[in-house]
């Protein structure tokens, strides 16, 4: 337990340096105050996985359900007025499932993420967001075959790209709808996409 939180731990500081050394060069002046911003977006999260992603390449036949609930709390700071920012957050993408015959897994995907964040804007309070960066994920993949329980988990850090919509209400309180696409990694669901909808909060002035 102790070697995986490590591990995303570590996956965790090597996303930090990267999304804190990108923002830095599209910072063009230092001389005005950070300003910070937190949220919450919950949503459906659908994977794109087949009977042998989730069972193993031996298993060609069999039914999947990919589509649950997933969530995200996120953090981030002004680099370049509202425009573009540097975020930070943890993810959950909720799990999926294949069965075949008396054969079934369940596969759990979760992790955390940096990005830069990009806003164009089309009025003063409604704008395109863009978004690039990586997660460190962590997935673990349940299975019983022939009677036989196993447990597997593996950590990757991996790209993810999104893009949608933000509104502000205020100049402290906005609302965004996006659809991410993550790179799951070495286990289980291949891809997720993650559709969601939730609140920014702005603490700068």
């Amino acid at each position: 337990m102790n070697s995986k939180f490590k591990t995303i731990t570590g996956y965790f500081r090597v996303v930090c340096v990267v999304v804190a050394t990108m923002g830095m060069m599209t910072i063009p002046s230092v001389s005005h105050a950070v300003d910070w911003y937190g949220g919450l977006s919950v949503g459906e999260a659908r994977h794109e996985a087949t009977v042998g992603d989730l069972l193993g390449s031996s298993f060609t036949t069999g039914s999947v359900d990919g589509n649950d609930n997933g969530w995200k709390a996120f953090a981030g700071m002004a680099l370049w007025d509202k425009y573009v920012g540097a975020e930070f957050g943890y993810v959950d993408l909720g799990e999926a499932t294949a069965k075949s015959g008396t054969a079934s897994a369940t596969s759990r995907d979760k992790g955390y993420t940096a990005a830069l964040a990009g806003l164009i804007p089309f009025t003063d309070r409604f704008g395109l967001l863009l978004k690039f960066g990586l997660i460190g994920s962590n997935v673990e993949v349940s299975k019983s075959v022939s009677g036989v329980s196993t447990t597997s988990h593996a950590t990757d850090l991996n790209p993810f790209g999104g893009m949608g919509f933000q509104y502000d209400f205020s100049k402290n309180l906005g609302a965004r709808v996006e659809v991410e696409r993550y790179n799951a990694g070495s286990l289980g669901s291949p891809y997720i996409n993650l559709i969601s909808g939730g609140i920014v909060f702005r603490f700068g002035k």
